[in-house]
């Protein structure tokens, strides 16, 4: 049997009491070995309840530790450069949160530092593992719409600004606000399914309207501070244009007159597709459109009743640790989404498209 990976996880927040760290001690040969949070009391407790050995306020005090062979990372997204880099020059493997950075030069500061040190850069990005955008993933790379021409990808949700006033909503500690939080995720997937296909041009409508009013204010995020700091957006509609003339738009909010909603079609030259569970129904959330014979069709393929676990990207960071699988999101994969991300910011405060190579945008 392999010797076993040990594990440091760096935040004690929501996300990994109720995600990391339950995920990571259901993995086989895998140890946690170790927990820090800025809240000493907060960490001291998440080990406590998940019996880990040692609790640290300083992530420093944790990445010196011999007994630790990566970490995961669950801090504020400005932090999440200097707990990485810090961690790979340590000899770490290192999953981190998304977005990778919170600025372009961080994220390639953090890919370098990972390429540098011979280690594993993992981002998690877990939407990635979900039956359906597997599906849709494996039929677009199949070529079964012929060549992509238009990506949609939206996701609205009514009330979901998430900890108000806290590291959240403050553009200084989280780089943004809807559009890094799960704008990002909405971008990775469309992009994922599509291949990473060169982007010629950026356009980013980016808006800020029910944050700075305390409306619109979700259940998530436990460090809510009434009348706090909003200085970030919650709405954005980002516009790709492809190398190869196709179009990717995505839509996202944090606060919305509106339902909750989540739909990505792709339209191709040979056929195309959509999902839209609050149209077509739970069951058989995706629909096919293509011609048969002259004949317009559409099709409701199965969908694999395969449950999305949110844990599959800790599993395959374990492999990538040992050296016997891939991370599902690698680190230069999360440089990609955070340069079109940034591209997007610069464009609304332009009031123009943002141009540029697919040699610096891969680079």
């Amino acid at each position: 049997m392999s010797a076993p990976i040990r594990i440091g996880v760096v935040g004690a927040g929501a996300v990994v009491v109720h995600g990391h760290v339950p995920s990571l001690q259901a993995i086989p040969g895998v140890q946690v070995t170790a927990i820090c949070d800025t809240n000493l009391a907060r960490a001291q407790e998440a080990a406590t309840k998940f019996n880990i050995p040692h609790a640290f306020a300083d992530y420093h005090d944790l990445i010196a530790r011999d007994d630790i062979d990566a970490i995961t990372v669950a801090v504020p997204n400005a932090l999440h450069a200097p707990v990485a880099i810090a961690a790979l020059n340590m000899g770490k493997h290192v999953l981190c949160e998304k977005p990778l950075a919170t600025s372009v030069a961080d994220g390639e500061a953090m890919v370098a530092a990972a390429e540098k040190a011979g280690k594993v850069l993992a981002i998690n990005m877990s939407n990635r593992p979900r039956p359906e955008v597997v599906l849709l993933r494996e039929m677009v790379q199949a070529g079964r719409f012929g060549t992509i021409t238009y990506a949609y990808g939206r996701l609205l949700r009514r009330h979901g600004i998430p900890g108000y006033g806290s590291w959240f909503t403050r553009k200084e500690l989280a780089g943004g606000g809807a559009t890094m939080d799960i704008g990002v995720h909405m971008l990775d997937m469309v992009y994922w399914i599509l291949g990473f296909p060169p982007v010629s041009a950026v356009r980013g409508e980016i808006q800020a309207v029910h944050g700075p009013h305390e409306r619109g204010l979700g259940g998530w995020g436990a460090d809510r501070v009434t009348g706090g700091v909003f200085d970030v957006d919650d709405l954005a509609a980002i516009h790709l244009r492809l190398a190869n003339g196709g179009l990717v738009t995505i839509e996202v909010t944090w606060a919305i007159h509106a339902r909750n909603e989540e739909r990505i079609q792709f339209a191709g030259d040979r056929a195309g597709a959509d999902y839209f569970p609050d149209l077509y129904g739970k069951d058989q959330p995706l629909r096919i459109f293509r011609v048969d014979d002259g004949v317009p069709v559409e099709i409701a393929p199965e969908v694999p009743k395969k449950e999305w676990a949110w844990a599959e990207g800790f599993r395959h960071f374990v492999d990538a640790c040992r050296g016997t699988g891939q991370p599902v999101a690698t680190g230069a994969e999360g440089l990609s989404i955070l340069r079109l991300l940034d591209a997007a910011y610069r464009s609304a405060a332009a009031g123009s498209e943002i141009r540029f190579s697919s040699e610096a945008q891969n680079s």
